[in-house]
C-alpha cells in the first residue's frame, strides 16, 4: 500500500494537476495533503474546488489548514507586503461568488483541521509544536532544546511543508536534502523522523519542478518525486493580474 503526502499548492493549478497525474501513475491509495491549498498563485477557486472533489471521490483521506488557507478565512499575520496582497485578492476572490458552490468553498476552509494523528504517523503543515505557523529549517537542526521539544511530541513520523523546502531531519540531529538521497528514497527505520514533503506549487530549494512524497507501507520507505508541468502558463497568469506581484511568478521559474 502507498500514500501521497502534497503540500503547498499555493493556487498553482498547473502544478496540482501534474502531480495528481503523477500520483495516479504510482499506485496511490490515499493522498494526504498539509494545507496552504491558497496563497501566492493564480487559481484558488480551481484549486479549492479540485481539493473538494478529491475528498468526494474518497481520494483524500485529509486536507490540513495552512497559514494562507487561515489568512484567507481571516486577517494574514505576520505576512511580508507581496504575501499580504496576493491573499487579499485571494479571499477577493473567493467572495465574488455569493452561490451555493462559493459557501461551500468557505466552509471547506474553515472546518479542515490543523492536524492529523494516528499511532505512527503525524501530519502537520508546519511544525508538531505549532501546526499551522512555525517553520523548521534545514538550521535548526543545530538547536537542539528546540528539535528534542518537536521529536518529544511526534510518534514516530511527522510530516510537514511549510518552508517548501523538502529534506528529512532525524533524532539524532542530521539533515538529508531530498537531492542528496539515492533515487529520491529513505528507508523508514526505528529512529523517529521529521519529513519535509516539499511544495507542489511553489519550491524553494532551486528547483522549479512540483515536489511531493509517497510512502510505500509495506517496504517501509520514503520517496521523493518532482514533477515538471507548465511552468510558463502559471507565471503568465500571474503577471496578467495585478494585484499579484509578478515576483511570485518569477520566483516559480527559478524555484527559490
Amino acid at each position: 500500500m502507498k500514500i501521497a503526502i502534497i503540500s503547498d499548492i499555493h493556487s498553482n493549478l498547473e502544478a496540482f494537476e501534474a502531480v495528481l497525474k503523477d500520483i495516479d501513475s504510482q499506485q496511490v491509495e490515499k493522498i494526504y495533503c498539509l494545507g496552504d491549498l491558497v496563497g501566492y498563485g493564480p487559481n484558488p477557486v480551481e484549486c479549492i474546488d479540485r481539493m473538494m472533489e478529491l475528498q468526494r471521490k474518497g481520494l483524500v483521506q485529509v486536507c490540513l489548514q495552512g497559514n494562507h488557507d487561515q489568512a484567507a478565512l481571516f486577517d494574514p499575520d505576520g505576512f511580508n507586503s507581496i504575501a499580504e496582497s496576493a491573499i487579499y485578492w485571494t479571499r477577493d476572490q473567493l467572495e465574488r461568488q455569493t452561490n451555493l458552490a462559493a459557501q461551500r468553498r468557505w466552509e471547506f476552509l474553515g472546518e479542515i483541521p490543523r492536524y492529523y494523528k494516528n499511532d505512527r504517523f503525524m501530519f502537520v503543515h508546519g511544525s508538531p509544536r505549532n501546526p499551522l505557523n512555525e517553520y523548521v529549517f534545514s538550521d535548526d537542526i543545530l538547536e537542539e532544546s528546540k528539535m528534542e521539544k518537536l521529536f518529544a511530541i511526534i510518534p514516530k513520523y511527522c510530516f510537514q511543508g511549510h518552508t517548501h523546502v523538502p529534506g528529512i531531519f532525524t533524532e539524532s540531529l542530521k539533515y538529508f536534502r531530498s537531492s542528496e538521497l539515492p533515487d529520491g528514497r529513505y528507508d523508514l527505520k526505528d529512529e523517529k523522523l521529521m519529513i519535509n514533503v516539499g511544495s507542489v506549487g511553489q519550491p524553494r530549494d532551486r528547483d522549479p519542478r512540483a515536489c511531493y512524497v509517497t510512502v510505500d507501507l509495506d517496504e517501509n520507505y520514503v520517496q521523493y518525486h518532482r514533477v515538471d508541468y507548465n511552468i510558463e502558463v502559471t507565471c503568465q497568469k500571474i503577471f496578467d493580474i495585478p494585484e499579484l506581484d509578478n515576483f511570485l511568478g518569477e520566483r516559480i521559474k527559478q524555484g527559490k
